[in-house]
């Protein structure tokens, strides 16, 4: 293939990825369900997708209010899914029912069941509210007793669901290390279990799942890097106006090493720096997974969401060995994917 040739094969590439970034742009996971809220036990009956927000306890009037807020932008986020709401930042109705704990953990006890069925989906655990890090471990302030971060891993061991844990509390970074796995995306609001000043993340990443501002490549979907990259940076942003040290910083870990990767390595959702170690940038998983549009987007059914998924997966690996391919060979290849994931994502 001669230069010319190239040429053409480039610019039909760049055709069929302008095609497929258009119809990724109506690309929203997960299954269209009402969305709900209860403050009681969750049900016997889950559908295939779940996001659980939880509560956790106030200790203060004030911080119980910015909790609820925080929780009905979640509410609204994932209104066309199944969404349930644990509040425990009230007393009312907490000697009739189980322990905020008991009923975490009995959530994840039934959505891994789903699994018997051969259901494998992704599922979300967010928690909102206090956290504390010591000698003897981490955990998440709940009515009753707290949830340690060991708790939330034992209960999630072996699932072979893909989960996106989100932890805005204060001393959150060790539920990271301990959360970290295959086939996972773990956010922590601080980056160390010392940071244990308030946490201001869970209500800028709370206003980032919601503001058409977060989707940085203008897709039309704000996918969890872009929320996270967003919240991060107005987290950032806020301990620079009021001129304070910034007490926490969030991290994520998408890649199982259990390190995480801050936002202040992407510009935009470029990376601009690299782990020390020679160990891999986060955010590749994060990045795939999209929590809504923010245009006319259409929901897809599971089947085409793994398999449009598994195509842009594709085209990430395939770009990574750019530089050991002939470049005849790499547009070959890329056009190739490009074509399948344009039919994929164009197919109604």
């Amino acid at each position: 293939m001669g230069c010319h040739d190239t040429e053409r094969t480039s610019a039909k590439v760049r055709s069929m990825i302008a095609i497929a970034l258009s119809a990724v742009a109506t690309f929203v996971i997960g299954v269209n369900h009402a969305s709900r809220a209860v403050a009681s036990e969750p049900s016997d009956t889950l559908p295939t997708n779940q996001i659980l927000v939880v509560l956790g306890a106030s200790g203060e009037v004030d911080y119980g209010d910015q909790f609820r807020l925080w929780g009905k932008r979640w509410q609204q986020a994932f209104k066309d899914h199944s969404l349930l709401l644990i509040d425990g930042t009230v007393d009312e109705g907490i000697a009739e029912s189980k322990p905020d704990k008991d009923q975490i953990l009995d959530w994840i006890s039934k959505v891994n069941a789903i699994e018997s069925k051969g259901l494998r989906s992704t599922h979300w655990l967010v928690l909102v509210g206090h956290g504390t890090s010591d000698r003897t471990g981490a955990k998440f302030n709940l009515r009753g007793p707290d949830i340690s971060d060991t708790e939330i891993a034992t209960a999630i061991s072996g699932s072979l669901h893909r989960w996106v844990i989100v932890n805005c509390s204060s001393s959150s970074a060790p539920f990271l290390s301990a959360l970290s796995g295959t086939n996972r995306v773990v956010i922590s609001a601080t980056k160390s279990g010392a940071e244990q000043n308030f946490s201001r993340f869970g209500d800028y990443f709370s206003q980032a799942i919601l503001d058409p501002t977060s989707d940085l490549d203008h897709d039309s979907s704000i996918s969890v890097l872009e929320a996270f990259l967003a919240a991060s940076n107005r987290v950032a942003r806020f301990y620079a106006d009021e001129k304070r040290l910034a007490s926490e910083q969030s991290l994520l870990d998408d890649n199982g090493d259990r390190r995480g990767t801050p936002a202040a390595f992407f510009r935009g959702l470029r990376p601009v720096k690299a782990p020390a170690d020679g160990l891999k940038l986060d955010g590749s998983l994060a990045s795939r997974i999209i929590i809504r549009s923010v245009g006319d987007g259409q929901v897809w059914n599971q089947d085409k969401q793994e398999k449009s998924e598994q195509l842009q997966l594709e085209i990430e690996k395939l770009r990574s060995r750019k530089s050991e391919m002939g470049i005849d060979e790499y547009y070959e290849e890329l056009e190739r994917i490009c074509l399948q994931l344009a039919e994929q994502l164009t197919d109604r």
